[in-house]
């Protein structure tokens, strides 16, 4: 089980770690949205595409938990 997943099942007790996890990672997924937008060098567009879809993801695991 991922360290993520743990964090949740102890810390969520009210909801609050998972609002504020799911608020810090759409936050950050935003940011990067905003400099694929602005354009990028072909490998660094690359790289924050890769992150963006990580991000993506842990958003995706966070929601099922």
């Amino acid at each position: 089980m991922l360290q993520m997943q743990n964090n949740l099942q102890e810390n969520n007790i009210d909801g609050d770690y998972k609002n504020q996890l799911l608020i810090k990672l759409g936050e950050t997924a935003n940011e990067v949205r905003a400099e694929l937008d602005k354009g990028l060098q072909p490998d660094e567009y690359e790289k924050a595409d890769k992150l963006l879809k990580a991000i993506e993801a842990a958003i995706y695991v966070v929601e099922q938990e």
